[in-house]
């Protein structure tokens, strides 16, 4: 790696001599690099300790004496248990929020205007590298639905739950059912398992395990395979049992003799079908937080062809580095991802209002059927919607599973003139829905019949919806199914 730098560093000195001997501006390339996953964060009561603070912690040993061993006493006491297990699963770095209480309010916490005054699930958004967040035993639904609302937030999470009961299957279906992730930020799994990760024997929530799991998995595999000290589950299950929780995108454990405890599932939460599996959502988010991290030094230079052209060799180059580590499917490159950043990505106001937007797709299931991601470097000197303006915000297009439609919904904070477009991936506009509508604040929701603007069907795949609302433009990708 120090030889692919060191070469790196040669070549951007002669480039920028060159630039200097005929008066051209170059954009030095950038190497992009591949953002450990191996941080978690979890929340939860402890005997003793700083409270609402993110606390780094590398050991169980090093979190008993920071935060004592023992539950007992806690409303909550599946905390330091967790942490065991998270550790003897190989966890390494694991960052924890103590909290007063285990009521709703004091485990979601509130997010405050600077560093340092954020409370309980909230203050973990100023931990950068945190990649699952888990509250141990904690399954009320306020708290649940917040875990999802953060993870989607920071969409390099994905938020580990317990489920509600340890062993009513009916109970946990019923919890699934409430539970609603367009794009896979959540992970549920059934049911509690026997283990002894601190050295006592006891009943636990199944969430410290699995992410360590997370941990010791690279994120180009599933992450299944046996728990450590799992010495039973709670409920043993039949192959239909298995078949209806999996139909739910539940995961589950099992016991096996002669394997122990192991994860039989992994799937999402995910009501959009493309982000079903916890290995698609690992990957589209290891890509998308290590370019955003990787491209930041573009913020420093003009937004224009030439650093347009830059961000799609170094984008590419760092994908074409996954391809050749089989984190994509095709024979060739071509079949397992695209790179664009160009006038096709962003608009006119995007450009004027700093925003440089790179548009990444790659084939995680089937070669050719890309999944698409869009990363936003924003300027941070250049102001998005001016006073007086009204600001939008496009809802999760939502296709119907029982016929050719989609239904897409957008909200606006201002009387607007809307324009409402479906693009295919390469930007072509292909059906027009609203053409500069003046609407009024509020919900507004569109149906999109599967047709262009000729009246044909248009094939299954992934498409772009684009919203304008005043000056203000956003994109959101939708799979067409047949």
């Amino acid at each position: 790696m120090m030889n692919q730098l060191a070469r790196v560093r040669r070549v951007s000195a002669l480039l920028l001599t060159l630039g200097l001997l005929f008066g051209a501006r170059l954009v030095l390339a950038t190497p992009i690099e591949l953002l450990d996953h191996r941080t978690a964060g979890f929340v939860g009561e402890a005997q003793q300790g700083p409270l609402d603070e993110p606390v780094l912690i590398e050991s169980y040993f090093q979190f008993v004496s920071t935060f004592g061993a023992s539950g007992a006493g806690l409303a909550n006491p599946y905390l330091a248990p967790s942490v065991a297990a998270y550790f003897m699963n190989i966890g390494t770095r694991l960052y924890v929020v103590r909290v007063a209480a285990s009521d709703d309010a004091s485990l979601i916490g509130v997010q405050g205007g600077s560093p340092g005054t954020s409370t309980g699930l909230q203050a973990l958004r100023e931990v950068a590298e945190v990649s699952v967040v888990a509250i141990p035993g904690a399954t009320s639904h306020a708290v649940q639905a917040a875990m999802i609302e953060h993870a989607e937030s920071m969409p390099d999470r994905i938020a580990i739950l317990d489920p509600v009961s340890a062993s009513d299957i009916n109970a946990v279906g019923a919890q699934r059912a409430a539970l609603s992730t367009t794009e896979g930020h959540a992970v549920l799994y059934f049911p509690w398992l026997q283990a002894a990760p601190d050295g006592v024997s006891q009943l636990l929530p199944p969430s410290g395990f699995v992410a360590g799991l997370f941990a010791r998995t690279p994120r180009t595999f599933s992450p299944t395979g046996t728990l450590f000290t799992g010495t039973s589950v709670s409920l043993g299950l039949n192959s239909t049992q298995l078949g209806a929780l999996n139909t739910q995108g539940i995961s589950t454990l099992r016991y096996l003799s002669g394997s122990g405890v192991v994860v039989w599932g992994a799937r999402t939460l995910a009501s959009d079908p493309q982000w079903q599996y916890i290995v698609v959502r690992r990957k589209a988010s290891a890509i998308t937080s290590s370019i955003a991290a990787g491209t930041q030094g573009a913020l420093n230079e003009p937004n224009d062809v030439t650093l347009w052209t830059q961000l799609r060799n170094d984008v590419g180059s760092f994908m074409q580095g996954l391809f050749a580590e089989g984190w994509f499917v095709g024979a060739s490159a071509n079949q397992a991802y695209f790179v664009k950043c160009d006038e096709t990505t962003m608009t006119l106001t995007d450009i004027a209002e700093g925003r440089t937007i790179i548009l990444v797709g790659f084939a995680p299931i089937t070669a050719g059927e890309f999944l698409l991601q869009r990363i936003v470097l924003q300027r941070a000197n250049t102001t998005g919607v001016g006073a007086g303006e009204a600001r939008s915000l496009m809802l999760a297009p939502r296709p119907s599973p029982f016929r050719a439609s989609t239904s897409i919904a957008f909200e606006l904070s201002d009387t607007a003139p809307v324009t409402l477009s479906i693009h295919d991936i390469a930007g072509r506009a292909a059906r027009t829905l609203l053409s500069g509508a003046v609407l009024a604040a509020g919900h507004h929701e569109q149906v999109w019949d599967g047709r262009d603007d000729t009246g044909a069907t248009m094939r299954a795949g992934v498409y772009l919806v684009r919203l304008q609302a005043g000056a203000v433009v956003q994109t959101r990708s939708v799979t067409r199914v047949q």
